[in-house]
């Protein structure tokens, strides 16, 4: 195992595991390391709305434009430019929030088949000899890529 000389010290253990099935000739190594990880923040997730029912929904479209209509003539007039934009950024997403219905999201398709698990197998037991391995790699990417296209 290749390692940088600044983390040495970190590793604790290193495996291999030649019968892992990974499409590849190469040996998978697992590795036990010691380290402080940074902890990440969580980014700012956007709120997408269904802004194509204002074109087809009449009735949002008017609930909407009497909202924002209300939330500026609430708004005062400020004198930095800042503030405007705040003061206008706020009264339009308060407008959308309490309006406009939220996209949703849309759950993926499970496109792992039977058929693909057992070519994996069959794969996976022709690991000696390499012509059939390849043959039945490329007939397993091939059902992969069209089961993930349905």
């Amino acid at each position: 195992m290749m390692i940088s000389k600044r983390y040495r010290n970190a590793l604790l253990l290193a495996k291999t595991y030649p019968s892992a099935d990974c499409c590849s000739d190469n040996v998978p190594v697992v590795g036990k390391f010691k380290l402080k990880l940074k902890k990440n923040s969580k980014p700012f997730i956007n709120i997408k709305f269904d802004l194509a029912i204002l074109k087809t929904n009449q009735t949002i479209r008017e609930k909407y434009q009497i909202s924002v209509q209300n939330k500026f003539e609430a708004l005062g007039d400020a004198e930095e430019v800042e503030q405007q934009w705040e003061n206008f950024k706020s009264a339009i997403m308060e407008a959308a929030t309490e309006v406009i219905p939220k996209v949703k999201r849309k759950a993926k398709q499970k496109w792992m088949t039977e058929e693909i698990l057992n070519l994996m197998e069959e794969r996976r037991c022709a690991k000696g000899n390499k012509e059939k391995y390849e043959q039945i790699h490329k007939k397993v990417q091939e059902k992969c890529n069209m089961s993930k296209d349905q």
